[in-house]
């Protein structure tokens, strides 16, 4: 009988190949800092950040007649807000056999990972803040029998009449109807941001404007996803939730619905977004490791509580 060499007697030096191009990877949309007022912190000029906004003064509606005698004088008045700046940073170690055996560029990637990293954390520390800090309003408009209750149109109008009757400014003008089939004009609007699960709810509120059917793709976020009355959506996969913070036990959606100027994120001056690479040369006596990293000086920080406010959803 004649002897077959197989694979298995005489298998190849390596047994696999390697794709050069890489597969993608999951990277969340930032929507939280879209709105925020960025601020700097003077170098050598202390850890906070002293903002101060002067208080409206009475209107003078009392003529002031002939007697001659002046009108009592108002009292200027402002209210301070501080911000202290916080350190975040976090790196990867890479053994020098790493980098020497590797097909593919490991230095690179790592600098690209830690680049996503970066920008979600300075995202949830922001989302972290708003949900501990803003004031809330419970959707009351859904038919789940929660409470909160699902989100509804009702509930969009509530949150947008508050914000008015607090003067809140729109973050983004309206865009003009266009002679274009299936369009709708986009009303001024403020930014609403929450969690990509809400996706199926807020399709079915009445007043549902997807971003494809805007007159004008050229002011569309890649974050939006829709249009209702005087909000427009941004949504991530990040976005702010609570477990078992229902009446019903479910699952609570953040969404934060914010004016201009209404929270800031500050930022230290010359300790913004740093990247540093040490080759091995600085691992101990035989240079094994190589390391790079971030680090970034910040503080989120709302500035105008009656500016923003967190509407509470759970899903239908």
């Amino acid at each position: 009988m004649s002897q077959i060499t197989t694979s298995g007697i005489l298998p190849p030096p390596v047994q696999q190949s390697f794709s050069y191009k890489l597969l993608a990877v999951p990277v969340p949309k930032m929507i939280h800092k879209i709105p925020a007022m960025l601020k700097r912190l003077p170098k050598h000029g202390g850890d906070t950040l002293r903002m101060r906004r002067y208080n409206p003064l009475q209107t003078a509606t009392v003529p002031l007649g002939n007697s001659g005698i002046h009108p009592p004088a108002q009292q200027l008045t402002a209210v301070d807000i501080d911000a202290k700046v916080d350190y975040y940073g976090s790196y990867v170690l890479l053994n020098e056999q790493v980098q020497l055996n590797n097909q593919d560029p490991v230095l690179n990637e790592a600098v690209k990972r830690l680049g996503v990293s970066l920008r979600q954390t300075e995202d949830e520390l922001m989302r972290n803040m708003l949900a501990s800090t803003a004031s809330f309003i419970n959707c009351v408009g859904g038919v789940n029998g929660d409470n909160p209750t699902e989100i509804a149109r009702s509930d969009i109008d509530e949150v947008v009449k508050t914000l008015e009757d607090n003067d809140a400014y729109m973050i983004s003008d309206g865009i003009e109807g266009e002679d274009r089939f299936g369009t709708a004009p986009i009303r001024d609007s403020y930014f609403a941001m929450g969690n990509s699960r809400l996706i199926g709810d807020l399709e079915q509120v009445n007043g549902f404007i997807a971003k494809a059917q805007y007159p004008n793709q050229d002011r569309v976020l890649r974050a939006e996803w829709c249009s209702i009355g005087n909000l427009r959506f941004l949504l991530s996969s990040i976005g702010s939730f609570e477990e078992n913070a229902s009446l019903l036990g479910n699952r609570v959606y953040n969404i934060f619905v914010a004016g201009l100027e209404a929270y800031a994120a500050v930022e230290q001056e010359g300790y913004s977004a740093q990247f540093i690479y040490r080759p091995p040369i600085y691992d101990g006596p035989l240079a094994l490791n190589a390391s790079v990293g971030y680090k970034f000086a910040e503080v989120p920080r709302i500035t105008n509580d009656a500016w923003v406010i967190n509407l509470r959803a759970t899903l239908r």
